[in-house]
């Protein structure tokens, strides 16, 4: 088993292809460490020339592979880190890995990183937002406890997500005093504008993406600095990373629509039987039917009758009420240390970082925990 780190842009054909069919057969989807995510990130955000893969390969096949950049900092504690978030918002950071040689492809990971590290690079090792609750959580423990390695646990967390039934009755899942909301709405505004709230797809058209772009920007997510349109290059990533998901038919966007206007949108990317949930606006003109609300609700009815997706995840930051409430079903994310030497200062670097941070959490003001969870890691390092 070989293990190699090369910039994204200099990836060849062969490269690429064999990262794709990784993807197809992980046995944890993440279309966000997919090509099609990855590449687009490094060619348009600020930073992309930063942006590497890490890979594992035997036999001209990729057995592992995470996308990683160096940054002089892990959040505001000055550590040089290599963390595998290379983008300004995390949504999942799950290494595809193939299922026949889980454990041997990530530890020949992180031993090429710890190669690295002689010549001077990061001494830590962050796994941003792993999904804990599958396979490849546990090959990165066992890969570090192979290599004598400690691994720490810098943030954990559980995010709502929607797993299929039988049948389409998710609104038992809610409290009943919000369903009697969220319909009360439904009706004043059929009755304010004669029109009744409705979803469609429109990842089929050629404006879609753009409009989504632009709803964003028009909102709260602008003012706090969330919107892609805040940020130099974020746009153009996304909506090359948008377009080459609707090339492969695994791009959705589930559009609320009423009185001939689009009220509120999602995106939603497929990998393996999973949809990802990674972006969610809404028009706060409309603000009193709850159109945000209004479109996750009406999208899990949607989800059952439109597609064959097992599930759906929100793909979002911890303490989420309102996804939390919504959507009935969990799942653990975990951020991991690991020390890229077997040296006693990176070792007590994680032990510290691993007990200072839920105390830093609690200490800092609320605004602050807020814009740490949109980017733990923040670009520019």
């Amino acid at each position: 088993m070989k293990a190699r780190i090369v910039p994204v842009r200099e990836l060849s054909d062969a490269d690429i292809d064999a990262w794709q069919d990784l993807g197809r057969r992980a046995v944890e989807p993440n279309p966000l460490f997919e090509p099609s995510c990855v590449i687009a990130a490094a060619r348009h955000q600020s930073f992309g020339d930063e942006i590497a893969l890490a890979v594992a390969e035997e036999d001209n096949e990729f057995r592992a592979c995470f996308p990683v950049r160096e940054v002089r900092r892990l959040g505001k504690v000055p550590y040089p880190t290599v963390t595998t978030q290379v983008r300004r918002m995390s949504y999942l950071g799950t290494p595809l890995v193939d299922a026949t040689r889980g454990d041997q492809a990530t530890t020949a990971l992180i031993s090429a990183l710890m190669r690295r590290h002689r010549f001077g690079r990061g001494r830590l090792l962050a796994l941003n937002w792993l999904g804990d609750d599958g396979p490849v959580a546990g090959y990165i423990r066992s890969a570090a406890a192979d290599l004598g390695l400690l691994v720490g646990t810098w943030e954990d967390f559980e995010r709502g997500i929607l797993r299929r039934q039988p049948d389409a009755t998710y609104e038992r899942t809610r409290r009943r005093n919000l369903r009697h909301d969220l319909n009360r709405r439904r009706r004043r505004f059929a009755e304010e504008f004669g029109s009744e709230l409705s979803i469609t797809d429109r990842a089929g058209e050629p404006n879609a993406i753009d409009d989504y772009i632009t709803l964003e920007a028009a909102g709260y997510k602008a003012d706090s600095g969330v919107a892609m349109m805040s940020v130099e290059g974020e746009s153009e990533y996304f909506r090359a990373m948008c377009q080459s998901f609707a090339a492969e038919g695994r791009l959705m966007l589930p559009t609320l629509e009423g009185n001939g206007r689009t009220l509120a949108m999602e995106v939603w990317l497929r990998a393996g039987e999973g949809l990802f949930m990674i972006k969610s606006s809404f028009d706060e003109g409309y603000a009193r039917f709850a159109p945000g609300k209004q479109l996750h609700v009406m999208a899990m009815t949607y989800f059952h009758e439109h597609t064959d997706a097992a599930w759906i995840d929100t793909c979002t930051v911890a303490n989420n009420d309102l996804l939390l409430r919504l959507y009935p079903d969990r799942r653990r994310i975990t951020t991991l240390l690991i020390p890229l030497s077997r040296s006693p200062v990176d070792a007590a670097a994680v032990r510290i970082l691993t007990v200072a941070r839920p105390i830093y959490r609690r200490l800092r003001p609320a605004g602050a925990r807020a814009i740490s969870r949109i980017a733990p890691f923040p670009a520019g390092g």
